[in-house]
């Protein structure tokens, strides 16, 4: 009996929180057989882990968190909305109101803020990502086993680690042999790590350009825009025809290990 592809081959990636993520980590949860959420990363609050970009009246806005204070100095599960900014959750429900809800598909965007930012009840950052990241995975029909970090990994493991070692734990820790990266691991990754172990890393190919028919300026926007665009149906459409999927990394790799 010939293995299928599934089966010979499980690919896991990871990503730091991402509050109200952006379109690009929704594919990579959706071409990998688990997806690895970085929990105990270390906190960077000039980046995209607590906010990201819409666009009102055709400029770029940023949108997220107030998070506590000295929050650059710990680690994500760590962080949380500030004690000074209690209505923050309420202020971002009603900025993404404002700007979108004269969009085609605003109720499907106002279920989502609904659920996943309104009646939450949370404070911390990796909650408020996860139960994000489940309801838009659950409508785009993503069934990725999705897990933290700390129930691979313990902070006193992650710290003896350097970046790609750390990558490459997720890895070996969730029996996977092929691993994907973000393209911005060009400037960091050692891949020289995976290759000794037998893993296959590939550097995750993603393209914005389809998307940017539904928006003024050409930064990626959080996905939350395209939800009140083009709806969920539109963004699964999106995944499936115009972005290369979990079954042709596979295939792609099967093709090249046969040639040798």
């Amino acid at each position: 009996m010939s293995i299928s592809q599934s089966e010979k081959y499980k690919i896991c990636s990871a990503h730091q929180p991402a509050f109200l993520p952006w379109l690009g980590t929704i594919h990579k949860v959706a071409i990998s057989d688990v997806f690895v959420i970085m929990d105990i990363a270390k906190f960077r609050k000039r980046a995209f882990m607590h906010r990201n970009r819409i666009e009102i009246n055709g400029e770029l806005n940023f949108i997220g968190l107030k998070v506590n204070k000295g929050a650059d100095y710990t680690i994500c599960d760590e962080v949380t909305i500030s004690q000074h900014a209690e209505s923050c959750l309420e202020e971002i429900s009603n900025k993404l109101e404002n700007t979108y809800k004269k969009y085609k598909y605003y109720s499907e965007l106002r279920d989502l803020v609904k659920d996943c930012i309104v009646e939450t009840k949370c404070t911390d950052l990796n909650t408020l990502y996860y139960i994000q990241l489940k309801y838009i995975c659950d409508k785009l029909d993503i069934k990725t086993i999705i897990i933290n970090e700390s129930d691979i990994l313990s902070k006193e493991e992650s710290i003896k680690l350097d970046a790609s070692e750390r990558l490459l734990e997720h890895a070996i820790r969730t029996k996977s042999n092929i691993y994907i990266t973000g393209e911005n691991s060009k400037d960091y990754l050692d891949a020289s790590v995976f290759e000794n172990k037998n893993i296959v890393h590939k550097v995750q190919e993603f393209n914005y350009s389809s998307l940017l028919s539904y928006q003024n300026t050409s930064t990626p926007l959080t996905v939350f825009h395209q939800i009140a665009c083009i709806g969920f149906g539109g963004l699964k459409k999106e995944l499936e025809s115009n972005q290369v999927t979990g079954q042709e990394i596979k295939a792609e790799i099967s093709a090249n290990i046969n040639q040798l």
